[in-house]
């Protein structure tokens, strides 16, 4: 009955049955990328996106706390803020907006390559496109990324069933979604060579009529005032700075001379398919001279000419980024990745039918049937084959990514990060326990306003190149974003800290403490000589938040080796205690997934000796079994040195926290890191670990100690 209704308005079955498989994708991308989307920081460029969206609800318009406007991608902030109006500002709402926009690309995608190539091509390019570790590692953040995908893509099937199929609303829907595409982000100015591809395919005389024209004039004028716009009125969001404001000085800030640099980048992220693209670039253009000049297949000649239509649709944003000045990464060719996959499966299809078909010709054998299947299942074997950084295991590790868990797609994000960042718990720490005439310094101010939700200084002595954030104001030197003052060498941070004894000061360093290019040796020296100075710690084990002028030394009053809130545990929380060490401890719930294990590494190699190492905590919800913490002490090449099964009393009728301890021997200098296990049937309050040396009796610092 259902599908008679189908029929009823010209659908035909076909087209229910891939209209659900469309659908059914959708649901489990929606579903899939989505976990876990708030269990980690905010990261890389998500900070300014976030702030964007939070002064949108409260000003109206993106004005960050320095007093600038925030133009970059405003659209795509606009539409931040609204989902965070809705369904409030959280990092789950700021991600989702990708995960929504992937899922809506999917039927655009298929929609586009079955109207250029047929349902087989674009089945598996849209099985390629929800299986690739480029599309989830963009699906899941607080960037621009996946609905610029979404614009661009749009933006290509509208403009291919306006101009090339001669259809004149879609000619009006496609250049409207040109003129909004750099509102996401001016890396969507990529659909302008569009017209391109059309003049080259079409010819002078199809492209030089009223309809085309007015369309690329409206369309190119607009991109002129958003790049005018930029360099006259930006004061934030731009990459290089402006050195002056001619002509000349124009050229220079949006040009340089010309590097393969962005073609070499899809070869080294993705080698083998980058060969199969432009490989058949070529088929495809000798395809279309041959049947041009034939002139006996309309069919076959539509083929070639799509693929070299999108061929070019790639080729010439490409080429053109060649030419623009900007910090070459892969990521700046997202919302052509689309293109890239659809190229890729033409190829493999291409090579498939040609293969078959050669192969059966030499036997002579002409069933239909089986050429046919044949060639699907050597389609589909050669996509296997051939397909690189796509799979569910890979994307499982994606979605399930935590704290110190290796970043292996580094190769396609360039992101230069190889694991995740906290910056989220040393923020909302200093939050926590700050008082109204604290200072907080900051080396990722915008991170920190968003955490901490202060930040009074900037710390940062990294060069031109490293992050120029900087202007001078009438009060000093302070950063763009969010007009902290900014301190950039030893002696103004020295000077801060003589100059202001009667307040806490609190420094949330982050892993560009440990890049010279970032903060000088010195620098890093000064904040760590004092190892009770480092009050907490993130999961990350890199970002810190070190304090001084601890009077009462609420926080400072004794070191441990960790803080049981330091440990990188999915599924545990911190929680503010005024008893604990440091008032902060580790909560770690009854674990529903048996065998989940969490380990700690210390950053130092220990001398030899023997040690002893000693656990302060509380047990809660106790069940039947005999409470027990497994640990493992092993090398980072997973060497053991010691495993110990450590079974716990109860501490309910205790003040204070419990301690068990353990002991174990290093016979040379060893790197170790701690791998902990935890029964499944009792809650654990971890409060702090201490590393003794038996020889020296002292416990172990935390970090390192620089001693010159």
């Amino acid at each position: 009955m259902t599908i008679g209704i189908f029929k009823k308005y010209g659908i035909s079955k076909e087209k229910v049955i891939i209209g659900l498989i469309i659908l059914s994708i959708m649901i489990l991308v929606g579903y899939y990328f989505s976990r876990n989307l708030a269990s980690l920081s905010l990261w890389m460029d998500e900070g300014f996106h976030t702030i964007a969206a939070q002064e949108i609800l409260t000003h109206g318009y993106p004005l960050f706390p320095s007093g600038h406007i925030y133009y970059k991608a405003i659209l795509y902030t606009y539409l931040l803020a609204l989902f965070s109006f809705l369904f409030g500002l959280n990092p789950t709402t700021l991600r989702m907006v990708s995960v929504l926009a992937t899922m809506a690309a999917i039927p655009f995608l298929y929609a586009f390559s079955r109207k250029l190539f047929n349902r087989f091509i674009a089945l598996g390019t849209v099985v390629l496109f929800v299986l690739s570790l480029w599309v989830v590692e963009n699906s899941r953040l607080a960037l621009y990324f996946s609905p610029l995908l979404l614009t661009c893509l749009m933006g290509f099937y509208f403009f291919y069933l306006g101009f090339f199929e001669e259809r004149s609303k879609f000619k009006i829907i496609a250049t409207g979604i040109f003129i909004l595409a750099p509102l996401v982000h001016q890396l969507g100015m990529s659909l302008w060579f569009s017209f391109g591809a059309f003049f080259l395919l079409r010819g002078a005389r199809r492209f030089f009529r009223r309809d085309v024209l007015l369309s690329l004039a409206s369309v190119s004028i607009f991109y002129v005032l958003v790049q005018l716009h930029e360099f006259f009125f930006w004061k934030v969001g731009y990459v290089y700075e402006k050195t002056e404001l001619s002509l000349r000085g124009m050229i220079n800030y949006f040009f340089t001379s010309f590097s393969l640099g962005y073609f070499k980048e899809l070869f080294r992220s993705f080698p083998m398919m980058s060969l199969f693209v432009w490989a058949g670039a070529l088929v495809a253009l000798v395809g279309l001279v041959i049947y041009r000049e034939q002139q006996n297949n309309s069919r076959k000649m539509d083929f070639y000419e799509n693929w070299v239509f999108v061929t070019l649709c790639l080729f010439f944003p490409v080429l053109f980024l060649g030419f623009f000045r900007t910090h070459v990464q892969p990521r700046y060719l997202y919302q052509l990745f689309p293109l890239y996959l659809l190229l890729f499966v033409v190829s493999l299809y291409v090579l498939s039918q040609s293969l078959v078909a050669f192969v059966f010709s030499a036997f002579h054998l002409k069933r239909p049937l089986l050429v046919s299947t044949s060639q699907l299942l050597v389609f589909l074997l050669f996509l296997g084959l051939f397909s690189e950084k796509v799979g569910f295991s890979e994307i499982k590790s994606v979605v399930n990514r935590y704290y110190k868990d290796p970043i292996v797609t580094d190769i396609i994000t360039r992101s230069g990060r190889f694991e995740h960042y906290d910056h989220q718990s040393v923020g909302e720490f200093v939050r926590h326990f700050r008082q109204p005439d604290d200072i907080v310094v900051a080396i990722h101010v915008v991170f920190q306003y968003i955490y901490a939700g202060q930040v009074d200084y900037w710390l940062w002595s990294g060069g031109p190149g490293t992050w120029d954030a900087w202007e001078k104001t009438p009060e000093g030197w302070k950063d763009f974003y969010v007009g902290a003052r900014w301190i950039n060498n030893l002696q103004d941070l020295q000077n801060l800290i003589n100059t202001h004894p009667d307040q806490r000061i609190w420094v949330i360093t982050s892993p560009s403490l440990y890049r010279r290019d970032h903060i000088a040796p010195a620098i890093r020296k000064f904040i760590q000589q004092n190892p009770e100075r480092l009050v907490f710690q993130g999961k990350d084990g890199l970002s810190g938040v070190y304090l001084w002028h601890d009077k009462t030394q609420e926080f400072t009053g004794r070191i441990h080796t960790i803080e049981g809130e330091w440990f990188p545990v999915r599924q545990g929380r911190i929680i503010f205690n005024p008893e604990a060490s440091k008032q902060t401890e580790l909560y770690w719930p009854p674990i529903q997934k048996k065998g989940e294990v969490f380990h700690y590494k210390l950053n130092y190699p220990l001398p030899p000796g023997r040690y002893q190492l000693t656990i302060a905590y509380k047990l809660e919800k106790v069940g039947k079994k005999k409470p027990w913490l497994a640990l493992s002490v092993r090398t980072p090449r997973q060497e053991v040195v010691a495993e110990h099964r450590l079974y716990l009393e109860s501490s309910q009728a205790k003040a204070g926290p419990s301690q068990v301890s353990c002991s174990f021997l290093v016979k040379k200098p060893t790197e170790v890191v701690f791998y902990f296990l935890k029964g499944d049937d009792y809650s654990l309050y971890v409060d702090y670990l201490d590393l003794i040396s038996e020889a020296e009796n002292k416990i172990m610092p935390p970090y390192k100690i620089l001693l010159n």
